[in-house]
């Protein structure tokens, strides 16, 4: 391997699939992708860990296929986790600081490092609210004067209003010892996949005017709305594409894995799909008997949900409109994005737009304006890795996000913790 690189490994904990990427950065700043992979996610149901051996077998496996197409296994390399962990909200608030009570002074960059560890002490006691991300709204200097950045500007006072993704649970606690005793103990940068995945495919333009971001997962969809680059609303509709399979497998009398083949291979989100009249051959039940189903008749099943799924989302948006009348003009300009393994279902963007009547459009890493990353077309292009490659942005080029947070913020990159990322030998057991 050529010197003076380092290495990032990005895992997406997915409800149906784990997911894994290598990325290394020269000292310029170019990164590149040297391996990704992924495998089908054990342990979890629903996002909550339910067999925390199966899950730590699962990681196992994946890191050692990133090992073989590595070749080494000696790479050292900071770890970025995303995962899923109950149902996720937003909240704000103003943090006031006395700066002086006789006459201004200046803010120094350590005020507001102050400011934000002291917050996260505050925060870290509030039992089990876990904050995931935080964002800074504004900086306002003697209750009159807003400003974008207060450092060596003069003021008595400073109020900083934020905003906070958290989340209700015990989740991110265990996932944080199971991380620990696969890779050693350390402060992990830990993510939502949905801020992750949104991060990873929207535009600056897009979340400063407006936009509705879905991750399409296995076991149910989650969207959250951005507006002035902060996310300003977060809600779980409890569906996704394991209804879709289950809906399949039930009406055509077959098993979940051929339902899901019949999904990925032929099925489509319309009512009059291409080569509607083709005919498709599946076992049934007994893995024996052969049937026979219309492009049409299987896609008529998969739209009826997808339906229900876009009548959900569109009913969530009214929702936030009705409550935030302040953006009941313009609503919400950048329309909505789809993104994770349920935006690959065919004719979605077709039945999206028909649906809720706003733009919409399927996201990747390779839509937005994040840094390129070399070797990584494949990646890049899919909607799958999202959520791995949204781990990347580091919180610098993330306008409005607090660079040291009450999340766990790396001294170098996104990772203080470095630990060998093959477990350091052969004999290695978790």
């Amino acid at each position: 391997m050529a010197r003076g690189k380092d290495y990032t490994v990005s895992l997406d904990v997915g409800t149906n699939t784990l997911k894994g990427v290598v990325v290394s950065r020269e000292q310029t700043g170019q990164m590149t992708l040297e391996a990704y992979g992924s495998v089908k996610t054990v342990g979890l149901d629903k996002g909550e860990v339910k067999d925390a051996v199966a899950l730590k077998q699962s990681i196992q496996k994946l890191i050692e296929d990133l090992t073989g197409q590595m070749g080494k296994k000696d790479v050292e390399a900071d770890f970025k986790i995303s995962f899923t962990d109950g149902d996720y909200s937003v909240f704000s608030e103003n943090i006031e600081e006395v700066l002086s009570e006789d006459k201004q002074v200046m803010v120094k960059e350590q005020t507001i490092m102050s400011i934000m560890s002291r917050l996260k002490a505050e925060k870290m006691k509030t039992g089990n609210t876990n904050i995931h991300r935080s964002y800074i709204r504004k900086y306002i200097l003697d209750d009159d004067k807003v400003v974008f950045n207060p450092v060596e500007m003069y003021a008595k006072k400073l109020n900083v209003e934020m905003v906070f993704v958290s989340s209700e649970g015990k989740s991110v606690e265990i996932f944080r010892r199971l991380f620990e005793e696969l890779f050693g103990r350390g402060d992990f940068f830990i993510s939502p996949a949905l801020i992750s995945a949104s991060e990873a495919v929207l535009t600056d333009t897009e979340k400063q005017h407006g936009v509705v971001s879905v991750v399409l997962g296995h076991s149910f969809s989650e969207m959250v709305i951005y507006r002035e680059n902060l996310p300003v609303y977060i809600s779980r509709i409890p569906l996704g594409i394991r209804h879709i399979v289950l809906d399949v497998a039930r009406v055509l009398g077959t098993s979940v894995d051929e339902a899901e083949r019949l999904l990925v291979n032929y099925g489509h989100c319309s009512m009059f799909p291409p080569d509607s009249e083709d005919v498709v051959e599946y076992f049934g039940l007994d893995e024996r008997t052969r049937k026979n189903v219309s492009v049409r008749r299987l896609s008529t099943v998969i739209y009826a949900r997808v339906k229900e799924l876009l009548n959900k989302i569109r009913k969530e948006i009214q929702l936030f409109v009705i409550n935030n009348p302040e953006y009941s003009e313009e609503r919400i300009p950048g329309g909505v994005v789809f993104t994770g393994g349920g935006s690959k279902l065919r004719g979605l963007t077709d039945v999206g737009v028909e649906s809720l009547k706003m733009p919409v459009r399927i996201g990747t890493y390779e839509t937005s304006f994040n840094k390129r990353i070399e070797n990584s077309h494949d990646v890049a292009n899919d909607p799958v890795f999202s959520s791995c490659l949204g781990n990347l942005v580091s919180p610098e080029e993330v306008q409005g996000e607090a660079v040291e947070s009450v999340v766990e913020r790396p001294k170098k990159g996104f990772g203080s913790f470095i630990k060998s990322l093959f477990f350091g030998g052969e004999d290695d057991e978790l």
